[in-house]
């Protein structure tokens, strides 16, 4: 009684310009909705385009990379090698991902209108393993080679060229914009805390766009994380300043501060930010200690969904809720390129909190 008279104070969350929420699918063990029993997203962070979402997955058969569309619950590919996949990224008007061992990438995939496999060679040729295998341009794709000196090459049509070299001792896992763009951390010199960190964009050209103090001890932060989102001249992280978090929104280095701990938010969580157009989202946690997911675009930064709040479901109400708050959202929310907003996160009976019905993966339109 005590729990359900706590929810029942907890304010729902304003969708302005925003659907209420939206069930697309529930993975549970024997119960599922729109989707196999026992499928599981924890670690995917879903992606849309075209009205089509998708995420990496598994299930107790092994890796797999699921669609949903207005046709229902398909699996596109499944590794039969015991592989895994990459999470998918949006790029130039497509959905892609990739297939990897421990040491390499072994086939990338494309899904537009259709779906395209390319398999990787050559790779196999570099003297160390590799790591990402992401799109440059609509027919070629960049790597990490893990070395010594970490450098960044270009692969096309099994060809292998250089893309970025530098005097670091670590490059953090690139992230891609939707028409090609590349954001890296670097770190220089060694690995602790106290090197150098600068963060780089790729938009043609390589470019300094932040610095730490120990790069620049005229910079007002100390560290930048290297979880982000680019999209074209614009990078979305979260910096420190020696006393609180930042999520800033950077443009040809003009740092603007959009939400800091302590004002609009109690806490970020360590997931990374999603930048897409005019819109981002992050997750984190407010000031009642609820975890929370929040949205930007041309309205100020605000609360979309919190702990405790009512989603519709195939089994009546259900409310965000589990016992562990940090299961309580998976993953890194999703953007589209109309706005819409995509997330997972774990159910309960509306009434009955002990009565758990899986984790949903929820959108909101953009309105």
């Amino acid at each position: 009684m005590k729990f359900l008279l706590l929810l029942s104070i907890i304010p729902m969350s304003v969708f302005a310009n925003f659907s209420k929420p939206q069930l697309v699918a529930r993975f549970m063990y024997d119960d599922a909705w729109n989707a196999p029993n026992n499928l599981w997203c924890f670690s995917g962070e879903p992606v849309a385009l075209n009205s089509k979402i998708y995420m990496n997955c598994l299930d107790s058969e092994g890796s797999l990379v699921a669609e949903w569309s207005d046709k229902g619950f398909e699996v596109m590919t499944r590794s039969e090698e015991e592989h895994l996949f990459s999470k998918p990224q949006l790029s130039f008007n497509r959905v892609s991902w990739y297939e990897f061992s421990e040491y390499s990438a072994i086939r990338s995939y494309l899904a537009g209108e259709t779906l395209e496999k390319i398999e990787i060679k050559n790779l196999s040729t570099m003297s160390s393993p590799t790591d990402s295998f992401l799109p440059l341009s609509r027919d070629s794709f960049f790597f990490k080679l893990k070395e010594d000196s970490p450098s960044l090459w270009t692969w096309k049509n099994n060809e292998i060229s250089p893309l970025f070299s530098s005097n670091v001792s670590y490059i953090f896992t690139p992230q891609i914009g939707p028409h090609g763009e590349i954001a890296i951390k670097t770190r220089e010199i060694n690995l602790n805390e106290s090197s150098p960190d600068r963060l780089w964009i790729f938009d043609g050209t390589w470019r300094v766009v932040l610095e730490d103090k120990d790069a620049n001890p005229s910079s007002l932060w100390v560290s930048f994380r290297h979880q982000m989102s680019v999209d074209q001249n614009k990078v979305l992280v979260i910096a420190n300043d020696g006393k609180k978090n930042s999520l800033l929104l950077i443009q040809d280095r003009v740092v603007k501060v959009v939400a800091t701990e302590g004002v609009e938010l109690s806490k970020f969580d360590f997931f990374s930010p999603k930048l897409l157009g005019d819109i981002l989202v992050v997750r984190g946690e407010d000031f009642e200690g609820q975890k929370a997911v929040y949205v930007m675009d041309d309205k100020p930064f605000r609360k979309l969904i919190s702990q405790g709040d009512i989603v519709k479901t195939d089994r009546g109400d259900a409310r965000v809720y589990y016992e562990q708050r940090d299961a309580i959202f998976y993953g890194a929310p999703g953007l589209d390129q109309k706005g819409n907003v995509y997330l997972q996160a774990t159910l309960t009976d509306a009434d009955h909190p002990k009565t758990l019905l899986g984790v949903g993966l929820i959108r909101f339109l953009r309105e």
